[in-house]
């Protein structure tokens, strides 16, 4: 078996659209001086919605924080919205550090919560807070502890994009997974494993979740980017082992500044950590016998390979 797994938790019916309440279907550019979105949870748990707080004078992103953490605690004037983080749980601190990186510490009560709530709760929280100029992602702390998911990995730190949201009334269900993926070193020229627990749809395959995750690229200091934002995946399909995936034209034409073998490997590695995939055929606007950077040829399925890994690390294959 893998050492490595996902998991997924189904989460019930939830429509991720944010609410219409207050001035909810304001856009957040159209904000005053000083104003920022509050984000709380409906009377049943299952959506979000929002309201405008005039911040004061909090200039500093701590206090700035620290003011509209305190304001999501408050009960909204929307009668229909609740405080998304229970009372019991309780910011002990907040901590401001590099490269827009913020840190919040919540007391025990934080790991009590049911696993919709807790998902709403730190989206919620996450949305809020970066909004601030100057905060771009927000970390969770129980104490002096990082947040852990189910599988006892560190959550790693969040940006507003890694919460999904869906539009329109239809509901959906939503899924937990925690995801093994492959990114680069500064060099350029090696891959290095990073867990990740992200939500998102359950209309979405684990394998184009996957391959959504490395387009998106990494937030983690250390870790870079292996395919261009601009690329596309245009399918994703499994049949019998072999993970199909045709990208668009980006994908060749803006490839990223890295080793020929790393944007390749990304790829097949991560696919590979999931259970059903042991080879990964790469093809491009539907070509596949073409070769990447005229150096890997993709014309034939691609199997792991765990020397590109920095530290040479193994991962046990079933």
């Amino acid at each position: 078996m893998k050492r490595s797994r996902y998991l997924f938790l189904l989460l019930a019916v939830f429509s991720w659209g944010l609410l219409a309440c207050g001035r909810a279907e304001t856009k957040q550019e159209e904000l005053g001086e000083g104003e920022y979105f509050l984000y709380y949870t409906n009377q049943t748990f299952t959506k979000l919605g929002t309201e405008v707080y005039q911040a004061g004078d909090a200039a500093e992103p701590v206090y700035l924080a620290e003011a509209l953490l305190k304001g999501m605690r408050e009960a909204p004037k929307n009668m229909e919205l609740l405080p998304v983080i229970p009372e019991e749980v309780r910011v002990v601190r907040t901590q401001l550090g590099d490269g827009g990186q913020f840190f919040v510490y919540f007391n025990a009560a934080y790991t009590a919560m049911e696993p919709i709530r807790e998902i709403l709760c730190r989206a919620a929280v996450v949305k809020t807070l970066t909004q601030i100029e100057g905060v771009d992602y927000v970390g969770f702390y129980i104490n002096d502890q990082p947040l852990m998911d189910a599988a006892s990995n560190s959550i790693n730190l969040m940006s507003a994009s890694s919460f999904v949201e869906s539009s329109g009334n239809n509901t959906a269900e939503l899924q937990h997974a925690d995801l093994t993926l492959y990114f680069t070193d500064e060099t350029g020229t090696k891959l290095l494993k990073t867990n990740r627990s992200v939500v998102d749809s359950t209309g979405i395959s684990m394998e184009s979740l996957v391959v959504k995750q490395l387009l998106a690229g990494c937030d983690e200091a250390g870790r870079y980017a292996t395919l261009p934002k601009t690329a596309k995946a245009l399918s994703v399909a499994t049949r019998k082992g072999v993970c199909y995936i045709n990208f668009d034209s980006a994908f060749m034409e803006e490839a990223l500044n890295v080793s020929d073998y790393v944007p390749i490997y990304s790829i097949v590695n991560s696919l590979t950590e999931l259970p059903n995939v042991s080879r990964v055929q790469i093809s491009v606007e539907g070509v596949g016998n073409i070769k990447f950077r005229d150096s890997i040829a993709l014309e034939q399925p691609l199997e792991r390979r765990t020397e590109y890994i920095e530290n040479g690390e193994e991962t046990e294959q079933d």
